[in-house]
């Protein structure tokens, strides 16, 4: 299994091909997470037990990492190799093993020491060009990164025909749908813009005429000049009182009623949306979007009636958007609850791994605390390739979000060459420092293997050479030099590569030091690891 990923590992890496049937042409991928998925089974159990142990440990580096499968396969092939010929002389594996993590500590604290904050968005677009090989994308999502922040939300929309771009939304976002097609205020482009006016929120239906009725009289004594109601969802009665109450464009073709103009002032600017959301995700939305524009989430059971509504309950925002299936909201100031709330969010964040499922909700929520999304439309010819691509492209903004977090190193295995010296005077008894050595040996393999993937013709005199030359240093291996890493823009997230070092350790001793294994006479197959 190392040996199909190995060859993906640096610029001039191999293609892994899978042949899915016949009828289709081979998939071509450069990617290890996804090659490691496409094998289910080796046809022969006693292999499977190996090669699923490798397929979990990769998956698992790529989940919580957002990268580095190849390198972890690369690693911890290295460390079981070496501990089993120190196994065959003699050596006690549980003594060895507690080299082994002693070893792999020392060397992640000299990687968090080569840590450098990152300095813009050409060092993040480097980043991302080590996940997805595609330098357009990369770019994009290095901009995206460092406008929005270290927990940036973006959303990756997939098209079925080339096509790169990307858009940013400005204030808190839902997703949601429109109540009625007649409350568009543009109903070509299929969009309702608002002005800075008053804000509804009723965590129920809104069914009843004298519900909707206190609602429009409190936006008027506050003088609002729009009206935006969130609901879970509207009767037609409701509907029809709203949209004949609204002055929006939709009902530009009412005006041959005879209205005067005078009558039409009265009136607001109207939308209704109901949130796509279900469950807590819709409940913590509607409390967020209280928090940020002071309005009182209406129609629950300790809340106030809907029909018993009053100015004071009503939200202020500076302007509200409805297009393309998602309601964007400015808040007139944000309060400081609302900051406490941001801030809690994140420290939530700081304690959440990057494989965790409630991190999207947080990440999502206080990306409406903090005002500002981005989405990213992708599209290619081949389905296949799209999957891919969106999939690279969330787990690029998944390492773009650890190296904010955590700075950058030396990329190219470099960060891990450099780790060496440190391991030279650990002190311990003579088996667990076989352990230590075990790791230092290993720690030269990525790079090896990424100059002989490029033929270097000497892989040792490289390494002797990027040894050589300073913390900074790493080989290009297109170039053919040894350089600085920083300003060649050759680059590795410290927070993945300690994520991989741990991991690769990891699945190398459960392999060593595992005495039995149970056959299961029907194995399930799972395309999740």
């Amino acid at each position: 299994m190392a040996d199909l990923l190995a060859p993906t590992l640096g610029p001039i890496g191999g293609i892994v091909a899978n042949q899915r049937d016949v009828t289709n042409k081979p998939e071509l991928l450069d990617d290890s997470a996804t090659a490691i998925r496409r094998i289910l089974n080796l046809g022969d159990p006693r292999m499977d037990v190996g090669a699923m142990l490798m397929r979990s440990m990769v998956w698992r580096v790529v989940q919580r990492a957002g990268d580095g499968g190849a390198t972890a396969a690369v690693l911890a092939r290295a460390m079981y190799r070496e501990a089993m010929r120190m196994a065959a002389a003699g050596i006690n594996v549980m003594r060895m093993s507690k080299g082994v993590n002693l070893g792999v500590e020392r060397a992640i604290a000299a990687l968090q020491a080569q840590a450098r904050p990152v300095t813009g968005e050409n060092e993040l677009a480097h980043v991302a060009l080590t996940v997805i090989r595609e330098p357009d994308v990369a770019a994009l999502l290095g901009e995206m990164s460092y406008l929005l922040g270290p927990d940036a939300h973006v959303s990756i929309e997939k098209y079925v025909a080339p096509y790169l771009h990307r858009t940013y939304h400005q204030g808190a976002n839902y997703r949601a749908q429109i109540a009625s097609m007649y409350l568009y205020t543009d109903p070509v482009r299929k969009t309702a813009v608002l002005p800075a006016g008053a804000i509804a929120l009723v965590d129920g239906k809104l069914d009843q005429l004298d519900q909707i009725v206190a609602i429009l009289d409190s936006a008027l004594k506050t003088g609002a000049k729009s009206l935006t109601v969130v609901a879970a969802s509207f009767s037609d009665e409701v509907i029809g009182v709203m949209v004949r109450n609204s002055r929006g464009a939709a009902n530009a073709q009412n005006g041959k009623n005879g209205k005067s103009d005078q009558d039409k002032a009265r009136k607001l600017t109207i939308t209704g949306v109901k949130f796509k959301d279900v469950g807590d995700e819709r409940r913590e939305a509607y409390d967020d979007l209280a928090m940020l524009t002071g309005a009182t989430v209406l129609g629950r059971a300790w809340s106030k009636p809907v029909e018993m509504v009053g100015p004071e309950d009503l939200g202020r925002v500076v302007r509200a958007e409805f297009g393309s299936e998602l309601l964007t909201v400015a808040p007139e100031r944000l309060s400081p609850a609302a900051h406490e709330k941001a801030a809690e969010l994140r420290e939530k964040l700081a304690r959440t791994t990057l494989d965790d499922e409630a991190r999207p909700l947080l990440v999502k929520r206080l990306s409406a605390m903090t005002g500002g999304m981005g989405v990213l439309k992708i599209g290619t010819d081949s389905k296949l390739d799209r999957e891919v691509m969106a999939q690279s492209a969330e787990r690029a903004l998944k390492v773009l979000s650890a190296a904010q977090h955590g700075g950058v190193a030396p990329g190219g295995g470099a960060a891990f060459l450099h780790c060496i010296p440190a391991l030279a005077d650990v002190e311990a008894d003579e088996e667990v420092a076989f352990g230590v050595e075990i790791v230092r040996r290993a720690l030269a393999e990525p790079m090896r293997v990424i100059a002989d993937n490029a033929h270097v013709p000497s892989s040792s005199v490289v390494l002797d050479q990027v040894q050589r030359a300073g913390a900074s240093a790493t080989y290009d291996v297109l170039d053919k030099r040894v350089v600085d890493a920083y300003e060649a823009g050759i680059l590795d997230v410290v927070d993945v590569l300690s994520t991989v070092l741990r991991t690769a350790a990891s699945g190398a001793l459960m392999a060593l030091t595992t005495d039995t294994i149970v056959y299961h006479k029907n194995p399930e197959q799972a395309f999740t690891p």
